[in-house]
């Protein structure tokens, strides 16, 4: 895993909505769902909890940018499914405003570490040897 994989069988078309042309084709024949996963949880989880919160954001915030620099490819395929540029804005533009938006609460809000303390801890036994953070 790491690299881009392609099904190795015939695919489904994916068809315009309007003119009931193909617009392109999708496969998972042959594709490993759990090696899927696998690198998922061990390669990207791994590398996403060495993250601070704000390199977390900043890798949202750049992926948001270039997104929205590729909008007009978007508002493309949505004009396939039968929908209006009005009607697509909210998931479009929205979309990614919405994910710039938590990128930057997230450089105001949070530390800019990879842990994030709530609350006091208390003591969760007698003696005082079991504790837990509270919010």
């Amino acid at each position: 895993m790491g690299a881009w994989v392609s099904g190795v069988g015939e695919g489904r078309s994916v068809v315009d909505a309007v003119t009931g042309e193909p617009i392109c084709t999708v496969d998972a024949t042959g594709l490993d769902m759990g090696k899927v996963a696998r690198y998922g949880r061990q390669q990207g989880g791994s590398a996403l909890r060495a993250m601070t919160f704000h390199e977390r954001a900043a890798a949202l915030k750049e992926t948001a940018k270039q997104l929205m620099a590729m909008k007009e490819n978007f508002y493309e395929l949505s004009f396939k499914t039968g929908t209006t540029r009005a009607d697509a804005w909210p998931d479009i533009e929205g979309g990614f405003g919405t994910v710039l938006s938590y990128a930057s609460l997230v450089t105001r809000e949070f530390p800019n570490d990879s842990v994030l303390l709530e609350g006091d801890m208390e003591a969760l036994s007698k003696m005082g040897r079991l504790w837990a953070g509270t919010s």
